[in-house]
C-alpha cells in the first residue's frame, strides 16, 4: 500500500499525513488477536553444542551438551552373570548378547559425540568472522568440504548436524546455518550466500525510501563492496528475504 498513498489520500480525503499515521498505527495491530488468548506452551530450544570465548587463550572451546542423553553403562551384576560358570549356557548366551548390543549402542553414541564436537570445531575454525561480527561476515562452508576433512561420508555430516542447535556468544543458531555455499569475489576472502543477503538487507534498510533501489542499483551497490554479484541473483536473493520490487518500496 505505500505506493499508493497518495490515491488513498484523494480517495478517503485526509492528508498523506494523516493517511501515513492510520498505516503507521494498523502495522502495530496483529492479524490474529485470539492469539493473544492462547495458552499453549513454547518449550525452549536445548542447544546440542555449545561455543564459549576462553580469554585466557583467545580462543573459542566446543563443548557437547549431553543433557539430553543420559549417561549409559552396563550393569556390572549383568557383566558378572554372563561369566559366571555355574550361569545356564541359553541364558548367558542371551545375556552376553545384550551386553554386545548395549556396547555397540554406547560405542555409537559416543562416536556421534565425537562426530558432532569434531564438526562444530570447523565452524568455529571457519566462522570466527561470524561469532565476532555477525552475519554479514559468515563464511561459505559446504558439507561435503567438512567430509573430506573429517575422512568421513557427506552423508554422515548432514546427519550430523540434521535438527542441532549450538549456543554461541551471538545467540542459538541451528548447526545447519553455518553450512553453505557462497562467493569468493569479496575483498576480504569468501563470503557465504546468507552473508551476501545480509548485506543486501542492509543496503535496503538504509535506502532513501522515496526514491528506492533498483535491482540493478542493489547490485551496483554490492559489487561496490567487493561482491561481484548479477541481477538475476539480486532478485532471486531480494525476493528470498521477503523485499518487495523497488516500486513496491516506495513512500510517499
Amino acid at each position: 500500500i505505500g505506493n499508493r498513498l497518495p490515491k488513498v489520500s484523494s480517495s478517503s480525503g485526509l492528508s498523506l499525513e494523516r493517511v501515513k499515521l492510520a498505516i503507521d498505527k494498523m502495522h502495530e495491530l496483529t492479524l490474529s488477536p485470539g492469539r493473544l488468548l492462547a495458552t499453549e506452551r513454547v518449550l525452549p530450544v536445548i542447544p546440542d553444542a555449545m561455543i564459549e570465548f576462553d580469554e585466557s587463550s583467545n580462543k573459542y572451546i566446543v563443548g557437547i551438551c549431553d543433557g539430553r542423553v543420559p549417561p549409559l553403562k552396563i550393569a556390572r551384576s549383568y557383566e558378572a552373570i554372563a561369566r559366571d560358570k555355574n550361569t545356564e549356557e541359553g541364558a548367558k548366551q542371551f545375556i552376553q548378547r545384550n551386553i554386545n548390543a548395549a556396547r555397540w549402542i554406547i560405542e555409537a553414541i559416543n562416536q556421534r559425540k565425537t562426530t558432532l564436537g569434531n564438526i562444530v570445531q570447523i565452524v568455529v575454525d571457519r566462522q570466527r568472522d561470524f561469532l565476532e561480527q555477525g552475519d554479514a561476515f559468515l563464511r561459505p562452508l559446504p558439507m561435503v568440504e567438512v567430509a573430506d576433512l573429517l575422512g568421513i561420508h557427506v552423508a554422515t555430516v548432514s546427519r550430523a548436524v540434521a535438527d542441532k542447535w549450538v549456543q554461541t556468544p551471538r545467540g542459538i543458531f541451528p548447526l545447519r546455518r553455518f553450512f553453505s555455499g557462497g562467493t569468493g569475489s569479496n575483498r576480504d576472502g569468501d563470503m557465504s550466500w546468507e552473508a551476501v543477503k545480509t548485506r543486501l538487507k542492509e543496503i535496503v534498510e538504509q535506502e532513501n525510501k522515496s526514491n528506492p533501489l533498483s535491482d540493478e542499483a542493489l547490485a551496483k551497490r554490492l559489487r561496490e563492496q567487493g561482491i561481484e554479484i548479477a541481477r538475476r541473483t539480486v532478485v532471486k536473493y531480494r525476493q528470498q528475504l521477503g523485499i518487495p520490487a523497488a516500486r513496491l518500496r516506495k513512500e510517499y
